[in-house]
């Protein structure tokens, strides 16, 4: 393909945007969206790979295969040739050095033989720029640690920690680094990883050498704990805190034994880094994955080695963000390998999870409903089976790609493992349409496109509708139950690969659930939180601030201190709205801002009469915010999370206490400010 240049300085002229966006026509949004676009490629032929990749969206059971790593690798050329987005050169030079521990001597000289056991990420003399050494996931967080470590023995952190003991130094643990809010480290720090640096923080992601030996990944099944032996049906299983999604995710294919009962959908994270923050899945049935560790291994500020399994203890150190120490190991009560019948289904965006009776639904749904012909009883059907799958379905997730038309509907059901299921196909598989190596290459090519110099020249609601149309299209599709995937439970909760290479902003707000008058769940929160979502995304559809995508997911209760799911006896709505990093962060800020009035707007109790309070997921963006006239830390230590910090803080002193060391020490080896100012 011929690459263009541009023809005119100015940024490219797009239709008259008012003109067709306040039309209520769906069909008239999506004929804007392709004039916007040939408009665009008119101005500057560079763009014009985008139609290749429409045409593949709009033909998915066509293989575009070829025209599609021709465009991607065109716009690659424009970006790179413009100086601008993710380069090979640039990330060939990323200053950063992996050297023996040996010329580091200040560590051997304080008597920490480690040699072997540690690596030392040394800078390099080039000139950086002032940019910042470490930068989160997310770049939303970013500073200069004091040292930069990569630990591969348990005695190599028991060690590191004595040395920054005596430096004065506090320890933070950095994985993948997918927090978006300020749980790291701070300028000076001791900054440890328990993986190769490369594997942690370069895009696309590659997997660790072959010959990278580690004691700090790892799975083993264990017969007890503390004396207690895992339920019927169950096991108890020891992972590194180092040890990767995907690597328990092969283990459990290739046993076919037992499986982690729910995840977070992302295979590129440590169980360090899951636990930590205390992260969730999905379905009425799932707790937190905090809630299914039975035993944490640390190391503590004397450097020693400490075990907690005392389940009053477990509530404070199972989900304690790294404060106790540096996790080494968690040991989680898995299930026994189920069976997933996965039937995902694109449902028209009325039919997905109604409004509520009453809800001033916006004038582009209504349109969507009158041109469909929808009517009331086809609503109440759908309200029906929308109850249906949350009482009956195991995994309870929706999508809705920014001014689709339709909603990606993943709820499925497990069952036993019988004889006969022993040879079942991975999921997703290697087709080329839907297989993993096309998942990576989509997400990889959804960050070269977003990162792209001329895509910021595009509208908003153009970049959003791109993506969504690109989303939808990736997805699947499964309208005959007979046609059902099945899998492992442990590929099914692993539905989509790739996402590590694809950075993204993402705000979630965990939205309790009341109950009804009669002592049953309330459906109509999580419809009116549903729709309170999307409504805020038609009202700022000129700019369209949330560019990926809005996604809900229905999780249980929670018995840790400090999970937002906490106390919500009849579930939890998980609901998160998501954003490329190419959309202005003063507009996405405003939308967080939208979302957070909306999804803490509502005046719920629970049975005893105490109100619900929603809380923000503690890895996702909601720091800056402003809830109920206050600060959110402020509404977060005065409300959400009064009573849970108070008792965080008895229980936590009690466990390092207990164990010789204090809480003032404990602080000042592994505190991190944002918790400091909420929980001590």
């Amino acid at each position: 393909m011929c690459i263009g240049t541009r023809r005119h300085s100015s940024s490219p002229p797009t239709p008259p945007y008012h003109q067709t966006m306040s039309s209520s026509d769906p069909a008239a949004y999506t004929e804007h969206f392709k004039q916007t676009l040939q408009a665009l490629v008119d101005e500057d032929e560079r763009l014009k790979p985008f139609f290749t990749l429409l045409q593949a969206v709009e033909e998915p059971n066509v293989d575009h295969q070829q025209g599609v790593l021709q465009a991607f690798a065109d716009l690659q050329t424009s970006n790179e040739a413009a100086g601008h987005g993710p380069s090979k050169t640039a990330d060939a030079k990323t200053g950063l050095h992996l050297f023996q521990l040996h010329p580091f001597h200040e560590m051997i000289q304080l008597g920490r033989q480690v040699e072997g056991d540690v690596l030392h990420v040394v800078h390099s003399l080039e000139p950086r720029n002032k940019q910042p050494t470490f930068s989160n996931w997310g770049k939303t967080v970013s500073y200069d640690p004091g040292y930069t470590l990569v630990i591969r023995t348990i005695y190599g952190v028991c060690e590191v920690v004595k040395w920054a003991a005596q430096k004065g130094k506090k320890v933070r643990v950095a994985g993948f680094r997918h927090t978006w809010g300020e749980l790291y480290g701070a300028e000076g720090d001791v900054m440890i990883m328990f993986l190769p640096i490369e594997s942690l923080t370069k895009l696309p992601y590659k997997q660790p050498p072959s010959d990278w030996k580690t004691e700090l990944s790892g799975i083993e099944v264990v017969p007890s704990v503390a004396g207690r032996v895992p339920p019927p049906g169950h096991a108890f299983c020891k992972i590194m805190a180092g040890t990767t999604n995907d690597q328990l995710r092969q283990w459990s294919l290739n046993n076919k034994t037992w499986c982690i009962p729910f995840n977070v959908i992302m295979v590129e994270i440590t169980f360090g880094g899951s636990n930590a923050p205390i992260c969730h899945g999905s379905g009425f049935s799932s707790t937190t994955l905090s809630d299914i560790v039975v035993e944490v291994t640390y190391v503590d500020a004397h450097g020693e080695l400490q075990v907690v399994n005392d389940p009053a203890e477990l509530r404070a150190a199972s989900g304690c963000f790294g404060l106790l120490g540096v996790v080494v190991s968690i040991t989680l009560q898995l299930d026994a390998m189920g069976v997933a019948e996965l039937v995902p289904v694109h449902t028209p965006l009325p039919l997905a999870i109604p409004p509520p009776k009453g809800y001033p639904v916006p004038k582009q749904v209504q349109s969507m409903i009158e041109k469909a012909k929808i009517t009331e009883a086809q609503l109440e059907e759908a309200r029906a089976d929308f109850i249906r799958r949350c009482e009956e379905d195991y995994y309870l997730e929706w999508f809705w790609f920014p001014y689709q038309e339709h909603v990606w509907i993943n709820t499925w059901n497990k069952y036993p493992m019988t004889p006969r299921d022993g040879d079942l196909k991975p999921y997703p598989g290697d087709g080329w349409l839907d297989g993993v190596k096309s998942q990576e290459l989509q997400e990889t090519a959804a960050q070269v496109v977003t990162s792209f110099f001329l895509w910021k020249d595009l509208p908003g609601y153009m970049q959003a509708w791109l993506f969504g149309v690109a989303s939808m299209a990736a997805m699947p599709n499964i309208t005959d139950p007979k046609k059902a995937i099945k899998t492992y439970v442990s590929e099914a909760l692993h539905f989509r690969r790739g996402i590590q290479n694809f950075r993204c902003w993402d705000t979630e707000w965990e939205v309790p659930i009341p109950s009804t008058t009669e002592g049953k769940r309330d459906y109509t929160l999580i419809q009116r939180a549903w729709w309170d979502g999307i409504s805020a995304m038609y009202a700022e559809a000129h700019d369209a601030p949330a560019r990926i995508a809005l996604e809900m997911r229905l999780t249980g209760d929670s018995n840790v201190i400090l999970a937002p799911q906490r106390g919500n006896t009849f579930g939890t709505a998980s609901i998160e709205v998501l954003t490329t990093l190419a959309t202005p962060e003063p507009m996405w800020a405003d939308f967080m801002q939208l979302v957070a009035d909306k999804w803490t707007s509502y005046d719920s109790k629970g049975a005893d009469g105490r109100p619900l309070l929603p809380r923000p997921h503690w890895a996702k963006q909601w720091n800056g915010l402003q809830v109920h006239g206050k600060s959110v830390k402020q509404y977060m230590k005065e409300d959400a999370f009064k009573e849970a910090f108070a008792e965080f803080r008895d229980t936590f002193g009690q466990i390092v206490t207990s164990r010789g060391c204090s809480v003032e020490e404990t602080r000042s080896r592994f505190g991190n400010a944002l918790m400091d100012d909420l929980a001590f």
